[in-house]
């Protein structure tokens, strides 16, 4: 497992590095599409495991729509400018979410005569909605802000760091349970060393790459995103444990699916959207 864990991270990380740095917004937007895409498939495919696969589709392109409204979230690009087709206004978000919850509303109530289920599967659908393109669109958000690209490395590094940190640390440490029920493998030793490597490459790349930012700044951002993205990690184990699989799949050997390299970002992305909107200027 270990081998084939490296082996999947030296050929995607560079891969992602390149498309964060030399690819523009529009090649972020691309990928984050994919991304997303692949996770909701898995998400739905988790906890509706019995229903059709072609039913997962209508939430597959609801999700696609919420995900391209965020690229109106931020000032003017080639998608959007003040007074044109497409405004700039960071509404636009909320606007288009509140509609493709109601087109499920809508879809759930013209099939009510033929889904059992009806509560759990357009609870599930929502929530993947929520869940996954909304929380990972924050992403394009942060792209389309002022040194966007870096900001994006930046937050891909720290969580990255995290997540090693936690892993390594806690398999030769650790011995205290942090939350059994939710994910037995989870240990207190993981989680020290998952916000002391955060810490450590949050500031060293800050300092690096967002030379604006004072110290004290990156330290208490890099400290949040190491708890945010540990419980982006538990709730998504949650998720899995009540679906009752190990994995959401095995898409990328020695790491799962999709959705288990998402778990901590997607928590995350948002934080350091609304850190930088509403506390260090933008």
């Amino acid at each position: 497992m270990h081998s084939r864990r490296w082996l999947t991270a030296l050929i995607a990380v560079p891969l992602l590095l390149l498309v964060v740095l030399k690819g523009g917004r529009f090649g972020l937007v691309v990928v984050i599409l994919a991304v997303s895409a692949l996770a909701q498939w898995e998400f739905l495919g988790m906890l509706l495991a019995d229903n059709p696969k072609f039913q997962r589709l209508k939430s597959l392109l609801l999700g696609t729509l919420v995900l391209l409204s965020f690229c109106t979230a931020s000032p003017p690009s080639n998608f959007c400018y003040p007074g044109g087709f497409i405004p700039c206004n960071p509404s636009t978000v909320l606007f288009v979410l509140v509609w493709c919850i109601f087109i499920l509303f809508f879809f759930y109530l013209l099939s009510f005569g033929h889904i059992e289920q009806l509560i759990r599967d357009l609870s599930v659908n929502i929530l993947g909605l929520i869940y996954l393109p909304f929380l990972l669109g924050h992403f394009i958000w942060l792209r389309y802000l002022p040194q966007g690209e870096l900001w994006v490395l930046w937050l891909l590094l720290v969580i990255f760091a995290g997540d090693t940190g936690a892993f390594y640390v806690g398999r030769t440490w650790g011995k205290g349970k942090l939350y059994p029920q939710v994910s037995p493998g989870k240990t207190w030793a993981g989680v020290w060393g998952g916000l002391a490597s955060a810490l450590v490459v949050g500031v060293l790349a800050g300092k690096g790459f967002l030379p604006g930012i004072k110290l004290m700044s990156l330290v208490w951002l890099s400290l949040t995103l190491g708890v945010i993205g540990l419980l982006g990690d538990l709730f998504e184990s949650m998720l899995k444990r009540r679906a009752q699989v190990k994995d959401a799949s095995q898409l990328l050997p020695g790491h799962g699916g999709m959705l288990d390299r998402l778990d901590s970002l997607l928590f995350a992305a948002p934080v350091v959207v609304y850190a930088r909107l509403f506390l260090l200027g933008g």
